[in-house]
């Protein structure tokens, strides 16, 4: 099949007013050609000078208005049999032209807006559910505080709204309207390229809101598995209860503020200011925060990573491991670091304690 044809076939698949540009453009182009080498079969006699390279350009110049005066017909029928006609097509083909563009612009953003449009970024992020604006913008800023995700692009997958908050901007966000436990509404907000899916929970005073939250948590583990997709996925549950049901969705990680408030309370009124240092390790806007690192240091004693931490100038503690999937914190001195254990640690940045590794390592390989 040509490339001509291939093109057109898929612009009318996609946009019948893409199609409808491509046509108009053809026809203008087409005028512009036949005008020209009626131009030069007219004019060639009265002015010798004339190629026909010349006359295509005449052509163009006259249909579009702008009229530089270099050029000119000098007889009768190069006038008012061509000229004439040039002019008034011209006029008429290169306004619907400019107006179908604009329709086509117009469209297209309206399209966007209304989450009906195919996502082509990538390395992006993926909120399924809206449950309001407010949760929304918290969740992205905090996400964009850190390093790695301070330029990420969210993608909102939904169908409780039908457009874009007019208060997120398309630089940012992009939104798809649909179910996100459908694959097709999925795909079209481009989640092989994604770098991540957070599951936000629904409506609280839903009773099915944790069950949809699993039913969109095994979709996106089923495709991760199928395609080799490699984005990470963390959901929000609305009932502690049902932590082990969506440990059944294989995602990356589980939220859920029940209880959470009550216990912050209690810590509160038991030592004052529990709350401000709670919220200064788990937002990336200040301080220190926790970090669970992957290791190389299997054989060592977790005593041997804190005295190497003790004599490293950067700030930073282990406070923790996990390991075969189990949390322990405050570990014992003598716990063994195995394969495919992590350490929990508290550090203003990652980077330092991959330094501690390192010299650790070396120590023991000389």
């Amino acid at each position: 099949m040509p490339i001509f044809q291939r093109l057109l076939t898929w612009l009318h698949r996609h946009n019948y007013l893409r199609l409808r540009l491509v046509w108009i453009f053809s026809l203008a182009l087409f005028l512009n050609l036949f005008f020209g080498l009626l131009f030069y079969l007219a004019e060639r006699t009265a002015q010798p000078e004339l190629d026909l390279a010349d006359s295509i350009w005449w052509a163009m110049v006259t249909m579009t208005t702008v009229g530089y005066g270099d050029l000119y017909p000098q007889t009768e029928i190069g006038r008012f049999l061509i000229a004439y006609p040039c002019m008034l097509l011209g006029i008429a083909i290169i306004g619907y032209l400019l107006g179908l563009a604009a329709e086509s612009v117009f469209d297209h953003i309206s399209k966007k807006k209304r989450g009906l449009v195919q996502i082509t970024k990538e390395n992006h992020i993926i909120i399924c559910n809206f449950p309001n604006l407010d949760k929304l913008i918290r969740l992205t800023a905090e996400l964009k505080l850190h390093p790695a995700y301070e330029n990420s692009f969210f993608v909102i997958v939904c169908d409780s709204i039908t457009k874009l908050p007019e208060s997120l901007t398309t630089d940012e966000f992009a939104f798809v309207y649909g179910n996100p436990t459908s694959e097709v509404v999925l795909q079209k907000a481009n989640l092989k390229a994604a770098a991540g899916v957070f599951i936000l929970a629904g409506n609280p005073f839903n009773s099915d809101a944790d069950a949809i939250t699993f039913a969109i948590a095994s979709v996106v583990e089923l495709l991760r598995c199928e395609y080799h997709y490699s984005y990470k996925v963390v959901a929000e549950l609305i009932h502690q209860e049902n932590i082990s049901l969506l440990r059944k969705a294989k995602v990356d990680g589980i939220v859920t503020p029940e209880g959470l408030t009550d216990c912050l309370l209690a810590q509160e009124f038991l030592y004052p200011g529990i709350h401000e240092i709670i919220t200064q390790i788990i937002s990336n806007k200040i301080g220190s925060q926790f970090y669970i690192l992957e290791t190389k240091l299997a054989g060592h004693k977790v005593a041997d990573i804190q005295v190497a931490v003790l004599k490293h100038p950067a700030n930073l503690q282990v406070i923790g491991i996990i390991k075969a999937g189990q949390t322990i914190l405050n570990p014992a001195k003598n716990v063994l670091i195995e394969e495919d254990d992590k350490l929990i640690m508290l550090a203003e940045s990652r980077s330092d304690f991959k330094v501690i590794e390192q010299d650790i390592l070396t120590t023991n390989h000389d």
